[in-house]
């Protein structure tokens, strides 16, 4: 049974990778984000007033946990055998 917690691994390498994943993923996105703001600032501040780039922000964060996790599972597999 696979189970998805950091204490079934032989070390807590695999979460420890897994967050800096998912940081540097959150970190590259909001980066990129704000680079095409600068680039297209009308766009910004149509974003902003329809409360569209809040969204966008919590999809970042999302979208860094997902890839964390598969990068966790796929680490912890290499650790445990």
């Amino acid at each position: 049974m696979l189970t998805l917690m950091a204490a079934s691994t032989s070390s807590s390498a695999p979460i420890l990778i897994a967050i800096g994943v998912a940081i540097l993923v959150i970190i590259w996105l909001f980066i990129k984000t704000g680079i095409a703001l600068l680039h297209h600032p009308i766009i910004g501040i149509i974003l902003v007033l329809l409360g569209v780039l809040g969204l966008w922000n919590y999809m970042i964060i999302g979208i860094g946990v997902i890839v964390g996790g598969i990068v966790f599972l796929v680490v912890s597999q290499f650790f445990n055998n």
